[in-house]
């Protein structure tokens, strides 16, 4: 694997890793009656996108590609502790498709190399909790 194309892989890592999705799976969104079954939904779509991301991290060690340092979530995202789930499903299906367009591109960069693969999955990954977040009541 060239250098270049590791250096993509840790940049995705890293972003994906530290996704408002990723903050509000560690952040305490607030939800009363009707909102905690949206919470559930989100937690859960953010645990299963996790599970992906230590796969990927598998992937990573695998291919040699060493971890990238983390660093923190943006700081932007601050100012989303303890605000309802309703406040934030649209910034998350918002963000979503961001990382999605993303997510594309760098897998289309590399090409049908297994890198790629692995990045197409977590687009589909995305692809299919974005319509579920868009979905979520």
């Amino acid at each position: 694997m060239s250098p270049a194309d590791s250096q993509r892989l840790q940049e995705v890592f890293r972003r994906e890793y530290r996704s408002l999705l990723q903050y509000v799976r560690q952040a305490s969104p607030y939800a009363a009656g009707p909102d905690r079954k949206l919470l559930e939904g989100v937690m859960r779509i953010a645990a299963e996108e996790c599970s992906a991301l230590d796969a990927f991290e598998e992937f990573l060690g695998a291919n040699r590609v060493p971890l990238p340092r983390m660093g923190s979530f943006p700081v932007a995202f601050t100012d989303l502790n303890f605000v309802g789930i309703r406040y934030l499903q649209p910034r998350l299906v918002a963000e979503q498709k961001q990382d999605l367009v993303k997510l594309e591109a760098d897998a289309a960069g590399l090409g049908e190399a297994p890198a790629g693969e692995a990045l197409r999955q977590l687009a589909e990954l995305h692809r299919r909790h974005l319509g579920e977040l868009e979905s979520l009541r």
